[in-house]
């Protein structure tokens, strides 16, 4: 299913609930549904969060205090990434990197976005359930806790007695908002882990897409079929492949080895430049899966899910800690201005927000200006 199909299901199915919803409200226990979301409080996950918490106290509040120096080491990260980036974007444009707001269609291509989803979907879950297990250690009770499915997303959602959270002492409270952070840290640097043990060095070149009637097409080459050689050179990667298709020339006669036989056929013109040939194939590195259970297609599918989860997580649980409202690190900062400048501490969180703030914009507005809307 193509992504712009996912996202117009989806659409009908929110617009049919709300339909549903209006004419009959649904008023089953636990169940909340709302414009363009569906919520589910139960009791278990209470439970299950206080159960965790309760297995090994220490050592999750040992885990809590690292969270909340890596809270702060974050937060210095965040601010320091941004300030620098104008920089480089003033001074040395070219070792500037991009910042956008991932926004389907615009900032990020469609064909990316059920990898993405899946990744946001895993840090809410990870990061909502931090809090808890250290909401329960910190004794701060939970008010409710559920499922939320949002328009394509979904996730989990744990709210603690914000009366009682306010009223705990500061390394109490810290403690509960850096849980978040440090989980997603975690589990973004776990994967890099997985995908290591998941997955032998690149040995081929996967075809993901073909051209209809092109040369590759033509030949019998199939999607998922993996490129091993051509003309007798092996072909370890896409790198490897890109360089000898630089000097081939239309009408040139290549013989590819690939996962399904031998195939011959002629390069034709590229529509880009009519001096370069090529076989109408578009690529993807071919990651050996070390368990042989996985054919190419799953193997492909599975390695985009984790490379977008790293880069999302890793990122979410940076910019998480920026002293930016409605961020982790608002809450964060606020909690100890609040107990060591009571009567400016409203103050220096607007100024800190604001700062923050235009850091953002800044180099939203500054990678628009040099890259235009040019989607990833």
């Amino acid at each position: 299913m193509e992504p712009t199909e996912i996202i117009l299901a989806s659409l009908l199915f929110w617009i049919l609930l709300t339909v549903i919803n209006r004419l009959h409200p649904i008023k089953k226990k636990g169940l909340e549904v709302g414009i363009m979301y569906l919520m589910y409080k139960t009791k278990l996950f209470n439970k299950l969060i206080k159960s965790v918490a309760d297995k090994n106290p220490r050592l999750w509040r040992v885990v809590s205090n690292i969270g909340v120096a890596t809270a702060l080491g974050l937060m210095v990260l965040a601010i320091y990434s941004l300030t620098r980036n104008i920089g480089l974007f003033l001074y040395s444009p070219e070792e500037a990197g991009p910042v956008s707001l991932l926004i389907p269609g615009v900032t990020i291509q469609l064909k990316w976005f059920p990898y993405l989803l899946i990744a946001i979907s895993v840090a809410i879950i990870t990061h909502e359930l931090a809090h808890g297990i250290s909401a329960c250690i910190e004794k701060i009770p939970i008010k409710s806790a559920g499922i939320i499915i949002a328009f394509i997303t979904f996730g989990g959602f744990v709210e603690p007695d914000e009366k009682r959270l306010d009223k705990a002492g500061i390394f109490s409270k810290l403690r509960v908002i850096s849980a978040g952070c440090l989980s997603n840290l975690a589990v973004g640097l776990l994967i890099p882990l997985l995908v290591m043990g998941l997955y032998a060095p690149a040995s081929g070149v996967l075809i993901i897409d073909l051209t209809k009637g092109g040369p590759a097409y033509n030949a019998g080459v199939k999607q998922w079929d993996i490129v091993y050689a051509i003309n007798g050179i092996n072909m370890s990667d896409l790198s490897g492949l890109d360089n000898f298709m630089s000097n081939v020339k239309p009408n040139d006669m290549l013989i590819v080895e690939t996962s399904s036989g031998t195939k011959i056929m002629e390069a034709e013109a590229s529509p880009e430049n009519s001096s370069r040939g090529i076989m109408g194939v578009r690529c993807f590195d071919y990651y050996p899966p070390r368990l042989d259970l996985l054919d190419p297609s799953i193997s492909y599918h599975l390695y985009l899910t984790l490379d977008w989860s790293f880069f999302i997580i890793i990122n979410i649980s940076i910019f998480n800690m920026l002293p930016l409202y409605p961020l982790d690190g608002d809450a964060y900062i606020f909690s100890v201005l609040k107990a060591y400048m009571k009567r400016d501490a409203k103050a220096a969180r607007i100024v800190l927000s604001a700062v923050c703030l235009s850091l953002l914009a800044l180099n939203v507005g500054l990678t628009l200006i040099r890259y235009g809307l040019t989607p990833i």
